[in-house]
C-alpha cells in the first residue's frame, strides 16, 4: 500500500518511468503490443512543433485506462485526476478521434459500438465500471458519433464495418439516423435544429442556446459524410437526398452570420436573432463547411478571431465584448480562458481559411502553454490571470468557481491541425492520400514518417505524400 510505496519510492519511480518510456516508444512503433496502431514520427528541428505534437499524445495516454475493473478492458476516460474519473464523454473523445483512429482504432471502434447500443439522446457518456450511460444529453452527440466514425473509416479503410449489426441495426443505418436526427429537433419551423438550453450546450454561456450555427453546420457535415458512404455503396437515391438537404441547410446556417462582424447569431424559438461572439462557431463552422463560406466571410471571421479571441499563447472562448461575460467566469467556455480543444479547433479553422502563416506562428505560442504537462481542461487567457513564467497560459484550478480539471483527453485534438492543417494531409474516405504542406514560417525540412492510411504507409514532407515503398525506391 501507501506505506510500502513510501519506503521504496525510488524503486517505484524507476519502474513507473520505465513503463511510461515503453508506452511512449510503443506509440510510434508498428506492431507494438500495447496499441492496435501507432502514430507517425515527426521529424523536425522545430521545438514548438515537437512540443505540441508530443504533449497531445501524452494527454491522450494520461487518460488511458487498462484496469481490470473496467467492463470494457482498455478505454479512455475524459478527465483527471479529480472529476468524473471513470466517465468517458462522447464530446471530448470525438475531439481526439484523429489520434485514436491512428493509435488505437480497435478501442475507438469498440467505444463507437458501445455508444450505438446506448441512447445517446439521453446521456453524455458512459462509466467504465458499470457500462451504463451517465448524465444528461449533450447536443453535440450526433455530430460526435459521425465525426468519430468518419475518422475511424477514413484512416482504417474498414468499410465492411458499415454492414456490421450493432444492437440489431447496421452501422450504416445508425449513421444515417445520426446524420438526420436534427430534423426531429426542427421544432420552431425555421429549418434548423433547436439544441435546447444552456445545460445541453456550453453550460457556462447562457446566450448560446437553441438554433446555434456551429452544430447546425455540423449537421451539414454529417449528411455529406453519410451521403458519400451511401453513394459508394450504390444507394444513390438516399445519397442524393442527403446532399440536397445538406446544401439547403447550409444556406439556412449562413443566414445566422453577422455580416461584417465575423461572428454568428443564435436564433431563438420566437425567431429573434441573438449574437454570440463565441469560438465554437468560429472553429466548427470553418472546420465543417468551409466550402460554403465566401472569401469575405472567412476574412471577417479570422479578423474577429484575432481581434477578440486570440492571445499570445492560448485564447478566450468568448469575446470580452460579449454581453454574456457577466454570466460566468468558468475558463473553459467564457472570456476568462478556453477549453482544452478550442485552440486546436481554432487552428483547424485558420488552416481552412487559408491562414497557415498565422496558424503556424500561433502554434509557437501554444507550445509555451504545453510545457505544463498534459493539456488541462481549461487554461486562463493571459489577460484574465497572469501567465506562468515564459508566457504560458496558466492551467485552471479544479476548485470552485473554476471547476476545471488538471487534464482533459480532448487535448489529443492537437494532432488534427498538425496532420490535416500544417501538413495539409487529405485523407478522404475513398483515397488516394494527398498532402500539400503549409510550412510557412517553419523549417520546410519537417516531415512525418510512418503515416498509416488504409493499409499503406506514407512519408509526408514538403514534396507531398509518398508511399514508403516509393520513397525507398527513390532513395535507391
Amino acid at each position: 500500500g501507501a506505506v510500502e510505496l513510501v519506503r521504496n519510492f525510488e524503486s517505484a519511480a524507476t519502474i513507473a518511468q520505465r513503463e511510461w518510456d515503453d508506452t511512449l516508444r510503443a506509440a510510434f512503433t508498428p506492431g507494438n503490443g500495447r496499441f492496435s496502431g501507432y502514430l507517425p514520427s515527426l521529424i523536425t528541428d522545430e521545438p514548438a512543433l515537437l512540443r505540441v505534437y508530443h504533449t497531445a499524445l501524452a494527454t491522450l495516454l494520461f487518460h488511458r485506462r487498462t484496469t481490470a475493473a473496467s467492463v470494457y478492458g482498455t478505454t479512455y476516460v475524459t478527465l483527471a485526476p479529480r472529476y468524473w474519473e471513470t466517465t468517458t464523454f462522447l464530446w471530448d473523445i470525438s475531439l481526439s478521434s484523429t489520434m485514436l483512429a491512428l493509435l488505437d482504432a480497435s478501442v475507438l471502434k469498440r467505444m463507437l459500438e458501445t455508444w450505438m447500443t446506448l441512447d445517446i439522446h439521453k446521456h453524455f457518456g458512459t462509466d467504465l465500471l458499470t457500462g451504463q450511460g451517465v448524465g444528461p444529453w449533450y447536443s453535440v452527440n450526433d455530430f460526435a458519433m459521425c465525426r468519430m466514425s468518419r475518422d475511424y473509416l477514413r484512416w482504417s479503410g474498414d468499410f465492411a464495418w458499415l454492414d456490421t449489426k450493432v444492437g440489431g441495426v447496421s452501422v450504416i443505418d445508425r449513421l444515417f439516423d445520426y446524420a438526420t436526427h436534427w430534423r426531429t429537433l426542427d421544432v420552431n419551423g425555421h429549418g434548423l435544429a433547436d439544441y435546447g438550453e444552456v445545460n445541453n450546450l456550453l453550460e457556462a454561456v447562457s446566450s448560446y442556446v437553441h438554433e446555434v450555427a456551429g452544430l447546425n453546420a455540423a449537421n451539414v457535415f454529417c449528411m455529406r459524410f453519410v451521403a458519400d458512404l451511401l453513394e459508394r455503396r450504390g444507394d444513390s437515391g438516399r445519397a442524393s437526398g442527403l446532399q440536397q438537404q445538406a446544401s439547403a441547410l447550409a444556406r439556412r446556417v449562413l443566414d445566422l452570420y453577422v455580416s461584417g462582424g465575423g461572428f454568428w447569431n443564435c436564433r431563438l424559438p420566437d425567431g429573434r436573432l441573438q449574437p454570440v461572439r463565441h469560438c465554437y462557431d468560429f472553429g466548427t463552422v470553418l472546420s465543417t463547411i468551409p466550402q460554403d463560406l465566401s472569401d469575405i466571410q472567412k476574412r471577417e471571421m479570422v479578423a474577429f478571431f484575432q481581434r477578440e479571441l486570440q492571445t499570445p499563447s492560448w485564447m478566450r472562448a468568448l469575446s470580452a465584448h460579449d454581453a454574456n461575460v457577466l454570466f460566468s467566469i468558468r475558463p473553459d467556455h467564457q472570456w476568462t480562458g478556453a477549453y482544452a480543444a478550442w485552440p486546436a479547433l481554432a487552428l483547424n479553422a485558420l488552416y481552412k481559411a487559408g491562414e497557415a502563416r498565422l496558424a503556424n506562428q500561433w502554434l509557437k505560442g501554444i507550445a509555451r502553454t504545453a510545457l505544463q504537462g498534459p493539456i488541462a481542461q481549461a487554461n486562463f487567457a493571459e489577460t484574465a490571470v497572469d501567465p506562468e513564467a515564459g508566457g504560458a497560459a496558466r492551467k485552471s484550478p479544479s476548485d470552485v468557481p473554476w471547476i476545471n480539471d488538471w487534464a482533459c483527453v480532448a487535448g489529443g485534438a492537437f494532432l488534427e491541425p498538425i496532420l490535416d492543417g500544417l501538413f495539409g494531409i487529405q485523407a478522404p474516405l475513398y483515397g488516394p492520400l494527398r498532402a500539400s504542406p503549409r510550412l510557412a514560417g517553419l523549417n520546410p525540412a519537417s516531415d512525418l514518417r510512418g503515416l498509416q492510411y488504409q493499409g499503406n504507409v506514407y512519408r509526408v514532407s514538403a514534396r507531398g505524400a509518398q508511399s514508403t515503398a516509393a520513397s525507398l525506391q527513390e532513395e535507391k
